[in-house]
């Protein structure tokens, strides 16, 4: 039986359940067509590579939580449910980006099992996480790891990307771009990297006055307005010397 050292920690810990529990209420239905501007999204045909020969990650990584996904990858490939993982681990991606009782909770190694574990039995009675996903969470609680979930997220994503040819891209313009202007960016990076499938984020920055400004991994394009301009005041600083 669960042992909790006090009643204000039982307190924290019982918000903290309702938070979550409201939090992941608010992705249904309109809720979720809210974020939708802010959260990335994926377009080209992909399939849902349920397992992979010899049940590897893609890469290797020495830094624990590299390991710590590494070992998730392989029991869900063993498992044929590498897709099914994926969808667990975007979800508490979400759930950690949006909500900061969460984002506290996993910080905060000062929980102990019980307690840890009280709120993530909590987390799957609103939203049934695959056993395989559940088996990772205990084994991250046994190992005193919780705090290590975040990163052990974001890699996870990263080898199930190399594994589908996919390349996450940040496109920033000065006003929000409409569906048909996205349709537009999303149709020229399909006909000039074809195979390959894109995640876009679409971010605002005011202060690029127009025009598009587009991140991939170390690569940086600037079509924005902001850098016509400085390009010609350096221009005419030149000729006025």
């Amino acid at each position: 039986q669960m042992c909790i050292r006090d009643r204000s920690t039982w307190g924290i810990l019982k918000m903290l359940a309702r938070s979550l529990i409201n939090f992941t209420r608010s992705f249904r239905g309109a809720a979720r067509v809210n974020l939708n501007w802010s959260m990335q999204r994926s377009f080209a045909a992909t399939e849902d590579i349920k397992s992979v020969p010899g049940n590897k990650p893609p890469m290797l990584e020495e830094s624990v939580h590299g390991r710590y996904a590494g070992v998730l990858f392989i029991a869900a490939s063993k498992k044929e449910a590498l897709h099914h993982v994926l969808e667990d681990i975007r979800y508490l991606k979400e759930l950690y980006q949006g909500s900061e009782g969460f984002r506290n909770f996993l910080s905060n190694i000062a929980f102990k099992r019980g307690e840890q574990t009280q709120v993530f039995d909590t987390l799957n009675e609103s939203r049934k996480l695959n056993e395989i996903t559940q088996s990772f969470i205990e084994t991250l609680i046994e190992n005193k790891r919780v705090d290590s979930l975040p990163k052990v997220l974001d890699k996870y994503i990263e080898y199930y990307r190399i594994l589908n040819k996919e390349e996450s891209i940040t496109i920033i313009s000065s006003t929000e771009l409409n569906k048909e202007d996205q349709d537009r960016v999303q149709q020229a990076l399909k006909q000039s990297y074809k195979g390959v499938n894109f995640t876009v984020k679409y971010q605002v920055d005011s202060s690029i006055l127009g025009g598009l400004q587009m991140y991939s991994g170390n690569t940086f394009m600037d079509a924005s307005l902001l850098s016509r301009v400085n390009r010609i005041k350096s221009e005419l600083a030149r000729i006025t010397i």
